[in-house]
């Protein structure tokens, strides 16, 4: 049986705008969407390669057809901004060039991806308080301080975490590879950590047990592209938190930054 979520942990999924009726009617109303939240997670990947396909073999009609079908998974999940933005990128393929078109694409899937993390995470979380309290790694912060180590082989993206969460009001460092990363914490206790998963030589899920086998204990957000459920598991047993999808948007990286600085988790 799929695990009920609250409406509370519903309203913080922020693309979601489920109907008032949900909540204050029939139970079995929000059963039932718990359960199509579920089906679209599970459904996406495929409707995601789909529309990766069409774009990279440039077949419009496969792409609006495919584009139309999700619009309407979206409307059923009542995610209305998401489902406007699918059709306006129907209605307006012929106008655009390939490469806008692509690159429109790719930044729309990767919301509806932080999406369906945001409904998985929803989901764990529901599930864990459902368990007696046996949390693996305790979250720790310091008074005064809310430094985070970011750890992503790819410069560009180190720049714009920085960027965005320094504006918020955080201490960011970033480093280019874990043992990078595992220097700094000889030194620094930081009480976040954003670690990217695909990195050469030790990835993002290798360098998380080294940093728990030193003794750090601050709670961990993965960056990464692949939001499949066996991967997210993955990490989630490492001690993630959450997860930011790439490519990433500054102000839902600091939403997210800032829900687990606040221990909403």
């Amino acid at each position: 049986m799929a695990t009920k979520l609250s409406k509370e942990s519903l309203r913080t999924i922020t693309p979601l705008k489920p109907p008032d009726r949900l909540f204050d009617k029939d139970a079995a109303l929000l059963d039932n969407y718990c359960v199509v939240l579920f089906d679209f997670v599970e459904d996406f990947p495929e409707f995601e390669a789909a529309i990766k396909k069409a774009v990279v073999i440039g077949d419009n009609a496969a792409l609006g057809r495919n584009l139309s079908l999700f619009a309407e998974t979206l409307a059923n999940i009542h995610a209305d901004g998401l489902q406007q933005e699918c059709e306006r990128l129907r209605d307006g393929m012929g106008a655009a060039s390939h490469d806008k078109l692509e690159a429109n694409i790719t930044d729309f899937l990767a919301s509806v991806a932080t999406l369906s993390v945001d409904i998985q995470m929803a989901q764990h979380r529901a599930e864990e308080a459902s368990k007696p309290k046996t949390r693996k790694y305790q979250v720790i912060y310091a008074n005064d301080t809310n430094s985070i180590l970011a750890v992503d082989d790819i410069p560009v993206t180190l720049n714009l975490l920085s960027a965005a969460l320094t504006k918020a009001g955080y201490r960011v460092t970033g480093v280019t590879s874990g043992a990078a990363a595992l220097d700094y914490v000889e030194k620094f206790v930081p009480n976040l950590f954003i670690l990217d998963i695909e990195m050469p030589k030790m990835n993002g899920f290798e360098l998380a047990v080294k940093l728990r086998e030193a003794g750090q204990t601050a709670p961990m957000v993965f960056l990464t592209g692949n939001t499949t459920r066996e991967y997210l598991l993955r990490a989630v047993k490492l001690g993630a938190v959450d997860f930011i999808v790439k490519p990433f948007n500054a102000d839902g990286v600091t939403e997210k930054i800032n829900r687990i600085f606040k221990g909403a988790t």
